[in-house]
């Protein structure tokens, strides 16, 4: 983390510009999972008092990035392998139904939105802040024919928890990052354009939820690698905070 007097982007209110960049935090892994968050850390580091930072942890505690315990202390909350086989089964069961309805209604301009999505997602820094937003936006597109504010909030918050995954899991293993592991993400995911625009419901229902299979699998790999005694329930260890670039 940076240092006293860090700035951040003040034309918000402090308490969500505070908001914003503890979510970047926690969902890159610069907090780590269990970590225990100190509101007057926080304050003297954005230079300002503890009410907004407080404020805050408040909304980020709703999100279900932060946990209060009884004695009120604050801490990033823990990850573990049934939460990660919770969000995979809910983002089957949405996601999936979505993209084959998607598929089938999509039309031409929904087809570039795709496509300038996939591009994005191509010339990003592989697992930076841009990088998460640019896959998000990549699987919105999937689904926005038919995709309304109320599942795109509901899916936001599923692909931030899966996004916590993946940054621990990239910062910690090297081979999260290697040239075959990259480059089979991003040829999967220009199947998944390919198939959108193909517009076939079923085929594009199903290649999604083999996708989020797939890539849920993976990611109970790498949680096996980072927590070898870990069971069902169990949560990750505390990581250490050092980028991975």
């Amino acid at each position: 983390m940076s240092g006293p007097g860090e700035a951040i982007d003040l034309r918000t209110s402090a308490a969500e510009a505070v908001t914003n960049q503890l979510r970047r935090e926690l969902l890159d892994g610069t907090i780590s999972p269990g970590s225990r968050i100190m509101p007057k850390d926080l304050a003297d580091r954005f230079g300002l008092s503890v009410v907004p930072v407080r404020e805050a942890l408040r909304r980020l505690e709703a999100e279900d990035l932060v946990v209060a315990s009884p004695q009120r202390a604050t801490y990033a909350a823990e990850i573990g392998l049934e939460d990660l086989a919770g969000v995979y089964d809910l983002r089957r069961i949405l996601e999936a139904e979505l993209a084959g309805r998607a598929a089938e209604l999509s039309c031409e301009e929904d087809h570039r939105r795709c496509r300038e999505a996939l591009g994005w997602l191509a010339e990003s820094e592989p697992y930076s802040p841009e990088f998460f937003e640019a896959h998000r936006a990549f699987h919105w597109q999937l689904l926005a024919p038919t995709g309304t504010d109320v599942a795109r909030r509901v899916l936001e918050r599923l692909w931030q928890s899966v996004d916590r995954y993946v940054a621990l899991a990239a910062r910690r293993l090297p081979e999260f990052s290697s040239p075959d592991r990259l480059e089979s993400f991003h040829s999967e995911h220009q199947m998944l354009a390919t198939v959108f625009e193909a517009g076939d419901r079923s085929v594009s229902r199903n290649a999604l939820a083999a996708h989020l299979t797939t890539t849920e699998e993976m990611l109970k790999q790498a949680y096996r690698v980072l927590a070898p005694d870990a069971t069902a329930g169990s949560t990750m260890p505390e990581l250490e905070t050092n980028y991975i670039s």
